[in-house]
């Protein structure tokens, strides 16, 4: 049922987390997000991880992702989320060969193609409580914001989506010379993601002719056949004409540092909320729901930005704040 679909406050490594989720359709939510910390306490890793074309991906991820994060260091961040999104496709062409299709038989549907079939952005927060840094991980357009509670100041990531001129500008020195990647403010006219995992359809080989990538599409798509929607393998030449030097999304994420003092406050969110808010509004919410002293700060947050507009897209909230040092 649409409306609140998660909400909670959660005490860790010195830190208070305030959760909320909501759903604004009766579909099932596709965003998901996680919270994990090191054994020695000592890094705290939040994730918000937006899933489109159903929520498996996003679930996949949101579960393996953190633990290969925290099993490395955060300057290891890109080379992690690449291998994560490599071992999805390596998985599904192992147990998809094109050979199949040559010699006339079926693949059948399993795991590795669900994984592909839908896709997800993901932003990982990687706090360094010894140090008060953050290293963000972004690859999509969720948001992080840092702002000092008292002033305002603030610095935030950059939203990755076929809107954005510095992704446009990304696929046209990649791809150059293709002129029909972006349609209408869309990857192929079809997607908003450049970033993140899965997504098959935008990532797997062409072959020759094509003929190796339209397999793929065969397969992805049989998945769609009880959900009422025309599968892409139908729309194949309408939508991938001009398809030639996959892939088109990278899990590549943009990657950087904030500082996060006792003084600082910590969002995010998946776009669902930047959709409706911008950044200086979130963090004029937020500095208003310290001063009334709000209990669940993301609450807070969404129920101010509801008192005006209404979602039309999973919204997640995460607010991190330092708790206060004990008296000795």
């Amino acid at each position: 049922m649409p409306g609140i679909f998660q909400q909670e406050i959660q005490t860790l490594c010195g830190t208070r987390i305030s959760v909320v989720q909501f759903q604004p359709t009766s579909r099932p939510i596709e965003d998901r997000f996680s919270i994990s910390s090191s054994s020695d306490e000592s890094r705290l890793l939040l994730g918000v991880y937006d899933g489109h074309g159903g929520p498996r991906t996003a679930d996949h991820i949101s579960r393996i992702l953190p633990e290969a994060l925290l099993a490395a260091r955060p300057n290891d961040n890109v080379r992690i989320f690449e291998e994560q999104d490599q071992r999805l496709l390596q998985n599904f062409e192992a147990q998809h060969p094109f050979i199949t299709s040559l010699l006339g038989q079926k693949s059948s549907a399993n795991q590795s193609a669900r994984l592909l079939r839908s896709g997800c952005t993901a932003l990982v927060l990687d706090v360094d409580l010894k140090n008060r840094m953050v290293h963000f991980a972004n690859a999509g357009d969720c948001r992080a914001i840092v702002f000092d509670k008292a002033a305002g100041n603030h610095q935030e990531t950059v939203d990755l989506n076929a809107k954005t001129s510095l992704e446009q500008a990304r696929l046209n020195e990649e791809h150059p010379g293709e002129d029909d990647v972006i349609v209408g403010g869309r990857l192929f006219g079809k997607l908003m993601s450049t970033r993140g995992f899965g997504d098959g359809y935008y990532k797997l080989p062409r072959g020759f002719n094509g003929w190796k990538h339209r397999h793929y599409v065969n397969i992805l798509s049989a998945l769609d056949v009880d959900s009422g929607k025309v599968p892409l393998s139908a729309q194949y030449d309408s939508y991938f004409y001009g398809y030639r030097s996959p892939p088109y999304i990278t899990a590549t994420p943009d990657v950087g540092v904030f500082e996060f003092d006792t003084d600082k406050l910590l969002v995010c969110g998946s776009d669902g909320v930047f959709d409706l808010a911008s950044s200086e509004e979130v963090v004029a919410i937020l500095r208003s729901g310290l001063d009334h002293n709000a209990d669940n700060l993301a609450l807070y947050l969404l129920n101010m930005i509801m008192s005006s507009r209404s979602p039309g897209d999973d919204v997640t909230i995460l607010v991190l704040q330092h708790l206060p040092l004990a008296n000795p």
